[in-house]
């Protein structure tokens, strides 16, 4: 058993959950920057059964209650609207209840915790491999907000106040610069201006399409929160559905774009090594307008080409702020590690703002 929680936690959380047999093993899974997440081995009468524990962060996510109150919700709804395709039960997150009937499990420190069947013969991509996976990866997250269109009221819970707010997210940076609490703001005044003049510049574009719909969004589409079944490719599941609430196709697309088209890794230490492929442009956006069908109406089109560089500047403000803050949101695994993500970002916002028009291109094409 890996290193982490110890045993008698791993036991305390299998009978907190009403879990087959004994713990066998547990290791982490996973390269989120948010939570702790662990798989563990569960050995039901020579039966082995794997299951996804995860702690929450209650730094980041304050109010773990409502936050498990939506996830429970939303994933009983996609369980409903999935029930009568082949293979149901790997093609949505299903939480195990706790004992107690409440989808999560306080721990003795205080720790929330919640546990999901683990879906077994499935892997999640780091980068997407071949234009035909873009297609696969942008239909599924497409197909995601097609199958929440219809969740209804009440609304779902802010889990993050103002989590895809652009203005927000540069008054944030600026408020940091100003602060200044760790003295980094003199080492970083290049980046600051090339946030404020792409800020201004991306602002102004989505300001002039006008407002967009709101719907009920993923808000995190990045290309490794989606799982592919191992044999075939196929998408199956879309995990990590913490941030599942209302914003915009601009956001969830934009992700899709800015995780899936990227050749170079979010944290690259040199940006003149960022930049994007076009040809995976054009197949997530294929494959994302035929998952989503006919939910887009013309001003959701209008700021489709728009999307990656807003929300590569907007990941660019969120990681410069925290390093400013002294990198107390995004887990990091060196000094400068914040930086070197707002540098790559900048980067790739840039170079997707610059391509605009060839983006506009491949992005309208029918699906």
């Amino acid at each position: 058993m890996q290193a982490g929680p110890d045993q008698d936690l791993w036991r305390e959380l299998g009978g907190a959950f009403g879990l087959p047999g004994a713990c066998r093993s547990a290791e982490r899974l996973g390269r989120g920057h948010i939570h702790d997440t662990w798989v563990a081995l569960y050995d039901a009468a020579g039966v082995p059964r794997r299951f996804v524990h995860q702690r929450i962060n209650t730094r980041v996510f304050r109010d773990p209650e409502r936050l498990m109150q939506n996830l429970e919700r939303v994933t009983r709804h996609l369980g409903r609207k999935l029930s009568g395709l082949p293979d149901a039960e790997r093609r949505h997150l299903r939480l195990v209840p706790a004992r107690d009937g409440r989808p999560f499990w306080v721990g003795p420190d205080g720790g929330h915790w919640r546990t999901t069947v683990f879906v077994e013969g499935s892997r999640s991509p780091e980068r997407i491999a071949s234009p035909a996976e873009a297609i696969e990866a942008g239909r599924a997250f497409g197909a995601f907000a097609r199958q929440l269109a219809d969740l209804g009221d009440p609304p779902l819970a802010e889990t993050i106040p103002r989590f895809h707010d652009l203005g927000s997210r540069f008054a944030a940076l600026e408020g940091a610069a100003r602060r200044d609490p760790c003295g980094r703001a003199g080492g970083v005044g290049a980046e600051l201006e090339a946030c404020r003049a792409r800020h201004g510049a991306v602002a102004s574009a989505l300001e002039a399409i006008g407002p967009l719909p709101r719907r009920v969004m993923h808000n995190d589409c990045k290309v490794d929160n989606l799982l592919l079944d191992r044999a075939s490719g196929e998408a199956l599941c879309v995990v990590d559905l913490d941030t599942v609430m209302e914003a915009t196709l601009l956001c969830d697309f934009g992700e899709l774009v800015r995780s899936g088209a990227c050749r170079a890794a979010e944290d690259e230490p040199d940006p003149a090594r960022v930049d994007f492929d076009l040809d995976l442009v054009g197949a997530l956006a294929r494959g994302y307008r035929a998952g989503a069908g006919d939910l887009f109406r013309d001003a959701e089109l209008a700021a489709l080409p728009l999307a990656g560089a807003a929300l590569a500047l907007e990941n660019a403000l969120r990681f410069l702020a925290d390093h400013l803050e002294g990198d107390v949101y995004f887990r990091i695994a060196r000094p400068g590690h914040n930086l070197d993500r707002a540098r790559a970002q900048l980067r790739l916002a840039e170079r997707l703002w610059d391509r605009r028009d060839a983006i506009r291109r491949v992005v309208m094409t029918p699906p």
